[in-house]
């Protein structure tokens, strides 16, 4: 996900550094410019994760290292990005219960769900050096089909020799998965709310740190 300041924003940025023309040069106030859109992306991110955190019931965890800022503005590139993570987080990353067969989670705070025939259970990750790591997860005994949804293994299909089984006849599970950080950051109010704040602050930071580095020439000079 890409979220750009537009030409709406443009024109204002403009009209605040030609307020500047003639108290800095022009390669001042795109350095400074560019620096003021890069704390407004930085700060973005605080408050993606935020309003994230406020609305749905997810664990800290899984919000760590979701969104970057891509690409950062510079003076020859006065705009900038933010890369908001696509892929779904696991059902673990939001607090789920186990319910008899079934698994009642809340992805989004008081909307609560029900997975039937999930289980929570905690299986080798993989290999670091000498030691196997483990994950822990919500599984079932299926698979994802795209575009259709999530598949369960019938009783023939699980039974010794049948698709539903691995190599070492293990009844195939797989880790059941729930919304993305994207889609979540999409909803309408959390969208709303930080297109309102980067669309305020950018302004209010372009002239703040052009303000504040002519007031700490004029002193320099004194």
């Amino acid at each position: 996900m890409k979220i750009e300041f537009t030409q709406e924003k443009r024109g204002e940025i403009e009209r605040i550094q030609h307020e500047f023309r003639n108290r800095l040069s022009q390669n001042e106030i795109l350095r400074l410019t560019s620096q003021a859109i890069n704390r407004v992306l930085s700060r973005s991110i605080s408050r993606i994760t935020k309003n994230i955190k406020d609305e749905y019931n997810i664990t800290q965890k899984y919000l760590a290292r979701t969104a970057k800022v891509s690409p950062w503005s510079n003076r020859g590139k006065l705009w900038g990005a933010i890369s908001i993570n696509e892929n779904r987080l696991p059902v673990i990353a939001f607090k789920p219960k186990q319910s008899k067969s079934s698994i009642s989670v809340a992805f989004h705070k008081g909307q609560t769900k029900y997975i039937r025939n999930a289980f929570i259970a905690t299986v080798p990750a993989g290999k670091k050096g000498e030691e196997t790591s483990e994950h822990t997860g919500v599984f079932s005994r299926g698979k994802y089909i795209k575009r259709k949804g999530f598949y369960y293994y019938t009783k023939a299909e699980r039974r010794k020799g049948g698709i539903g089984r691995t190599k070492n006849d293990k009844v195939r599970i797989t880790q059941r998965m729930g919304p993305s950080v994207f889609s979540m950051s999409v909803n309408k109010k959390i969208a709303q709310d930080v297109q309102q704040f980067m669309g305020n602050e950018v302004t209010a930071r372009v002239r703040g740190i052009l303000t504040a580095r002519v007031a700490k020439i004029a002193a320099q000079n004194r």
